[in-house]
Order: structure tokens, then sequence, then C-alpha cells
């Protein structure tokens, strides 16, 4: 299966999705005007892998913002998730959030309500390096 990563952008996550390596991270900023565009081979390699899953899938979701566009994609990816513990399979989403971010925690709470795998909300503070935040 093709391993994906994406160099983040200032609208668009940095992504890293490796079956063989078993890492699959989003992180970042998610509001870009071609929307459908960034996001669309991302959901296309969860389909894909879902047909052929590890026995352990661990995804790491981390965003500083979200827009309304990205959430679709996002939930699209997590239906993927959902068919792949559906099937016996072994599934965990870590929605990362800035400790005082209360938009993502909860945007991190509203998707949990609606899908049936294992997710876990946490709060993460970010380590700052010569005075700017630093997420990676």
């Amino acid at each position: 299966m093709k391993r994906i990563s994406i160099a983040a952008t200032d609208q668009t996550p940095f992504v890293i999705l490796d079956k063989e390596n078993s890492k699959m991270e989003i992180r970042g900023y998610s509001f870009s005007d071609d929307t459908l565009g960034f996001y669309s081979e991302i959901v296309r390699w969860f389909k894909e892998y879902s047909k052929e899953p590890n026995q352990e899938t661990r995804v790491i979701l981390y965003f500083k913002y979200v827009n309304s566009t990205s959430v679709k994609f996002i939930n699209d990816l997590l239906k993927n998730l959902d068919a792949i513990s559906a099937n016996g399979k072994s599934v965990t989403v870590d929605w990362l959030h800035e400790a005082d971010d209360e938009d993502v925690q909860q945007l991190g709470n509203t998707l949990k309500e609606f899908h049936t795998i294992a997710f876990n909300i946490i709060p993460k503070i970010i380590s700052k390096e010569g005075g700017k935040k630093k997420m990676f």
C-alpha cells in the first residue's frame, strides 16, 4: 500500500499515512480553499486500508484549527475506521488538542459521539521553542 506523506502549509495539515510502520497522523491547520482536493487522496487511502487493515490501528489527529468543510472529510475517514472496528480489528483514535482550545476539544467530543471506535480526547501542552509554539 502506498505511503502518503504531505508537508504542512499555513492552511493544510502535515499528513503521514504509513501502513507498513503503523503510523497514521494528521496534524496542523485544516482550512484549505480546496478541501476536496486535499482530503480526497487521504480518504481514498483509508478506504483502501480498511480492506486489509493492520491488526491494530492507531490514528493521531491533532488540529490547531479545523473548518467545517474539513470536518466532513475527517468524518469520512472515521467512518472507514468504524468499518475496520466492526470487523473485529482494534482501532484507536487519539484526538489531541491544546489544553485551552475548547473548540477543537468540543469537535473531538462531537465526533466521538458519532463513531464506534475507541476515541481518546487528549489535552496537549504545546512546547515553546524560541518564543514560538511548536506543534511537531
